[in-house]
């Protein structure tokens, strides 16, 4: 019998803070967003699967919470 990783978190909504935090402290994994499918956290970054990068709403998210990442490892970078 393999061993197979399998989802560690689901994120029944899109909240990109919320999403950002997780990844930012779990650092390496997989996440399931409902409404954009599986992503992989890489080094504290999320990473979509080559299957959904054709998405433009999936860019746009996987953009959207790594920018929150950086601006929580980075708080004196966010310029009001």
């Amino acid at each position: 019998m393999m061993n197979r990783p399998s989802t560690l978190r689901i994120f029944k909504k899109y909240q990109p803070r919320q999403i950002a935090k997780f990844a930012k402290g779990f650092f390496n994994g997989r996440i399931f967003i409902a409404g954009l499918g599986r992503f992989r956290v890489i080094e504290g970054k999320v990473v979509a699967y080559q299957c959904l990068k054709a998405e433009q709403k999936v860019l746009i998210a996987v953009s959207e919470i790594n920018q929150v990442v950086s601006e929580l490892s980075n708080p004196k970078a966010i310029i009001a």
